[in-house]
């Protein structure tokens, strides 16, 4: 035999020898070779499983699998995370980069999230998170060094493609009668002309233009509309300009009643206090005067500046509030209490038009990659979250100059997309606050049974030092 014969003789019984040894492994998952398995009789089959039943129950019993996160557990918030880093104090910063420029910074506390502050750039505007007890969260928004208002929410888990997907819903500090969701949804007696005190408040010279008020009002649904249009605006300006300084008092009261959305309740009330109204800047204390801006004043021009609302938009964001509004008269009929929802409220059918809440990068379907959306765009979603990669579709539908185009349609997150929902409800349940309250002669009809009921779980105080919290985010 030559040497050559020899020397493929022994590399042949190696690899037999290497292909016996690799089939241990594969008995030991039960994935013996075919010719072992047929060569057993059925009674050392049955054995043999119920051998290795046996031995995998008793492995799980004693090394039990580590609980799964949800899919979404680091929310999706603002678009790509270009550094993590955790502090010597056990706190977690993550920071964000946007294609537009603007940075977002996260601070979470080392107590398991018990603070978590998150900041949008160079401007003293963020939030500052707080675990009121474990599920239940409270989240001060800041804009413009102003602390803006503070929402509960709850959060929830939902399985949905074999895994689970972590959101939140808004708690309401309080909850409405059926009967005033039934005054909301119907048409008034007549038209009503009602006369805001937009003009002499220090946002309207910048922003006023930027949307048409109805010119008289139908139904309080419209009424509401124009609300929240006018409080988003109000926000962008105080997101864009610091704390204001003192003004002189106007020279006339504005044209609303002292028992405006802007008043205080009375004492004996029970009811919470409303959200401030549009006409009403937060240096004004409910109940005053509003501060009127100087004559000759010319405002700073901001450095984003809302885009111009359309009919078509306003039209799509009115036919959104009344879907809310007959869902919050549904809910009349259940306890007034947080409770445990199926899923999340963005993803039902007839919600579909947002408002975006805040700095949030998309991809752009171009060589760029991203684009970014800003407080006051509004997009739609067109379907359902995708099984793929877990994101919403959508299409802008209204956007600034430097944002993604008008027409876009992009995909986003889960929590980005159901922010946006929590906010569009909270400012609905704001502008339903304001309704109800008697605005004078010249006013809407009064609404009957606007009475609230009080829910606990809705109220918290802003965080203390929310400022400050914010301002040490750099």
């Amino acid at each position: 035999m030559s040497s050559l014969d020899r020397r493929a003789r022994a590399t042949i019984a190696f690899l037999a020898l290497a292909g016996l040894t690799g089939s241990a492994p594969a008995a030991a998952r039960g994935e013996e070779p075919r010719e072992r398995y047929e060569h057993r009789s059925a009674g050392g089959q049955a054995a043999h499983r119920e051998s290795e039943v046996r031995q995998s129950r008793a492995s799980r019993a004693a090394h039990p699998a580590p609980a799964r996160a949800p899919a979404n557990y680091h929310r999706e918030m603002a678009g790509r995370t270009v550094r993590e880093q955790r502090l010597a104090d056990g706190s977690v910063v993550r920071e964000t980069r946007l294609s537009g420029g603007a940075q977002v910074r996260e601070v979470r506390g080392p107590t398991g999230g018990q603070v978590r502050v998150v900041r949008y750039g160079n401007a003293v505007s963020g939030s500052v998170e707080r675990t009121i007890r474990p599920g239940v969260v409270s989240r001060t928004f800041v804009g413009g060094g102003h602390v803006l208002y503070t929402r509960v929410y709850q959060q929830h888990v939902w399985h949905q493609y074999g895994r689970a997907f972590a959101y939140e819903s808004f708690v309401p500090a309080v909850r409405y009668p059926a009967v005033y969701y039934s005054w909301a949804l119907a048409a008034w007696p007549h038209p009503v002309a009602y006369a805001w005190s937009w003009p002499i408040q220090p946002w309207y010279p910048m922003y006023g233009a930027l949307f048409t008020p109805y010119p008289v009002y139908v139904s309080p649904d419209l009424w509401m509309t124009d609300y929240i249009i006018a409080r988003s605006m109000q926000a962008a300006y105080q997101a864009q300009t610091g704390p204001p300084a003192p003004q002189p008092a106007p020279p006339w009261p504005p044209v609303q009643s002292p028992a405006d959305p802007g008043a205080a309740p009375a004492p004996d009330s029970g009811a919470a206090a409303p959200a401030p109204d549009p006409s009403v800047p937060p240096s004004a204390a409910p109940g005053e005067s509003a501060p009127m801006a100087p004559s000759g004043t010319v405002p700073p021009a901001p450095a984003s500046v809302p885009p111009t609302v359309t009919p078509e938009v306003k039209a799509q964001l009115n036919a959104q509030i009344k879907v809310q509004l007959r869902e919050q008269q549904a809910a009349a009929a259940t306890p007034a209490a947080a409770t445990t929802q199926s899923g999340p409220a963005a993803l039902r059918p007839n919600h579909v038009f947002f408002e975006v809440v805040q700095p949030l990068d998309v991809p752009s379907g171009t060589a760029s990659n991203y684009c970014s959306l800003s407080a006051n765009d509004y997009i739609k979603r067109i379907g359902g979250m995708s099984q793929d990669d877990w994101k919403i579709p959508v299409v802008v539908e209204l956007s600034g100059p430097s944002d993604c185009p008008q027409g876009l349609h992009t995909r986003i997150g889960l929590n980005d997309l159901n922010a946006m929902e929590n906010e569009q409800e909270a400012r609905v349940m704001e502008a339903m606050q304001a309704a109800s309250k008697s605005m004078g002669p010249n006013g809407p009809p009064s609404s009957p049974g606007a009475r609230p009921s009080l829910i606990a779980d809705g109220s918290a105080a802003a965080a203390p030092m929310a400022l400050d919290a914010i301002r040490q985010a750099q």
